[in-house]
Formats: structure tokens, sequence, C-alpha cells
């Protein structure tokens, strides 16, 4: 920001320089060149360092030194292009406050500067053709700042999202999930976490095709977006995997709803695509410490669905992870 400045500074000075120099060119006063370099340069040493609100002047000063030199070039001349300069980076850095302050500026700057110069080279239309010409500049600038706001957004969504289901990626739950882990903990509340796999979707994919397994896959993330509430966070984690986060559900809530999915998932018959059933892992807990610490649990309770049998929920248990350990390292220690 400071550094643009700088360039927008140091071209109207160096213009002012070379035409200082050009034979037959109209006199005029070389003050607002001298301080033109003189900020440019201060900008490239200082300029970074300093805060938004303080380089928001830099517009109406330019503005200010540009009418300034026009006072002392009699005639119809050109100098008052270089007003889109000042235009154009308040507008591109301000957004629509700075274009319709710097705009009012310029149509103020540039009538005193019209009163000053004599009658011969002061009329209405110099006026107008300024004040339409940056107008118009300022309406494109916001324009095509907008449009390229529009599209960041949309790489951004684009960026969090599965194509395949449009539910969030991994990147997107992660990100979703930060915000729901600091209110449960804020709030000392329940927030549970529902990992859900199809069975044997590499028999789907062998037998039908990947086609139909990519059918079935968005098939599977309608389901999940209709059974899931506004502020449950959906997702798929990649291959057939979904994880869905609960706030402010506990185990048996969590219970219920992959319940619903699985009866969801087995009413409905879409013409074309094979029946699927889905094995899901629980884990729930107050305020947990983390939410690697609740997939991990989920996880674990999802090995338990499919190593069950699948097509069924698994609730983890915190304790009988920890009697296994303590199992395992007895016997570890007996062995010894």
């Amino acid at each position: 920001m400071a550094y643009t400045a700088a360039a927008m500074y140091g071209g109207a000075g160096f213009d002012g320089l070379i035409e200082g120099i050009i034979p037959g060119d109209p006199s005029f006063a070389m003050a607002p060149v001298l301080v033109a370099v003189a900020m440019a340069a201060a900008l490239v040493i200082v300029g970074p360092r300093l805060p938004r609100w303080a380089l928001a002047p830099l517009g109406p000063i330019g503005v200010i030194l540009i009418a300034y030199a026009l006072t002392a070039s009699p005639g119809a001349g050109d100098g008052a292009v270089l007003y889109v300069w000042p235009v154009l980076w308040t507008t591109f850095f301000f957004g629509r406050r700075g274009a319709i302050s710097i705009v009012a500026c310029i149509g103020v700057a540039h009538a005193v500067t019209l009163l000053v110069l004599p009658p011969a080279s002061s009329y209405a239309g110099r006026w107008v053709d300024v004040m339409v010409s940056v107008s118009v500049v300022a309406a494109v600038v916001l324009t095509l700042v907008h449009r390229n706001d529009l599209l960041l957004m949309r790489l951004l969504d684009e960026a969090r999202t599965d194509a395949l289901t449009g539910l969030l990626n991994r990147r997107g739950f992660d990100e979703r999930s930060a915000l729901e882990l600091a209110h449960a903990r804020r709030e000392d509340r329940s927030i549970a976490v529902a990992t859900l796999d199809l069975d044997y979707f590499k028999r789907i994919n062998d037998e039908w095709g990947h086609e139909v397994g990519d059918r079935v896959l968005a098939h599977t993330g309608t389901l999940l977006a209709e059974q899931s509430r506004d502020i449950d966070v959906t997702a798929r984690f990649g291959g057939e995997e979904f994880v869905v986060l609960l706030p402010g559900c506990d185990s048996s809530d969590a219970a219920a709803f992959t319940q619903r999915v699985r009866q969801a998932l087995a009413c409905a018959n879409p013409a074309g695509l094979p029946a699927v059933r889905i094995s899901a892992g629980i884990h729930a807990a107050v305020a947990p410490a983390s939410m690697d610490e609740m997939l991990q649990g989920a996880d674990s309770a999802l090995y338990n669905a499919k190593r069950a049998g699948r097509d069924r929920t698994v609730t983890f248990e915190p304790h009988a992870r920890a009697d296994v350990r303590a199992l395992a390292l007895s016997q570890t220690a007996r062995r010894s």
C-alpha cells in the first residue's frame, strides 16, 4: 500500500521534472514536484511501518499538489489527467467511502483552481470534464474490486468444499470445528463427533464402476446434509469417509442422528444405484481438549463397528480404552 503510494508520488515528480526541461512547455511551479519527490522517498523509507489511517490522507494531499500545479500553468493544459492517480489509489484501498471522498475532494480543489486561473482558462466545461472522468474511473475501480472480491470468495469456498458431494472438505471442517470447539469450551457444553464410513464401498466400485461409486457418494452426502441441522458441521474427509460435528449433543443424541442416517440410506432406493449400508463411530465429550482427540475416539469406535460386523453404530468409551491400555502394559510387564 505504501509502496504503491510512493510509486504514485514518484511518477508525478518524474513527470514534472521531465516537463520542466522540455523546450516550449509553459512554466510552472516546481514546489509541487519537489514535494512529490520528497514524499515518494519518505514513503519508501517509513511508509510500510505506518498504520492504514496514516496513509489515508495521501490521496487528498496528491489532489492538492495537482491543483496547485495547475494554478501555475495557465491555459487549457492536460495536467488534470493526473487526478486519476489518487482516484485509482484511494478507491482501490479504501473502497466506496474512499471513492466518494476523493471525488468530492477533486471537485472542490479543481473548482478553486479554475477560479484562481485567468478567465480565459477558466470555464465550467473544464470542471465537468474532470468530474465526469474521475467519477467514471472510481466507478470502474469499485466494480472491478467488487468482482475480484466475489471471485476470491468463490475460490475460498471451493477450497473448503468437496466438489463431489457439496459438503465441506477436511480444511473446511477444521476451520468450522475450531470455532465450535471454542464455543463448547466457553459454555462448558457437550459436543459430539460422528465418523461414518460406507460398508464394502470398494466392492461397489469393483462391481458397478467408479462412476456409480461417485453417485453413491453424492447420494450419501445429500442424505447427510438433509439429516443434519443448520449448526452441524458435515464434511467428507475423503474416499467413503464422512464426519459430522454435532454441537450441543451427547452420545445418545449422536447415536440417534446416525440411526436416522442409516434408516434413510436403507429406505432410499435411487434408480441405478446399489443398496448401501453405513457404519458409524461416535465420540462425545463436554468441553473437549482438542478436535484431534475427538476424531481419534470416533475413528476408534468406527473401527470397532467394522470389526463387529458393520452396519451399526458404536460409541467410544474412554474408560474402555484406558482399561485396554492398562491390560497391555500389565501383560508387557509380566513378559519382562
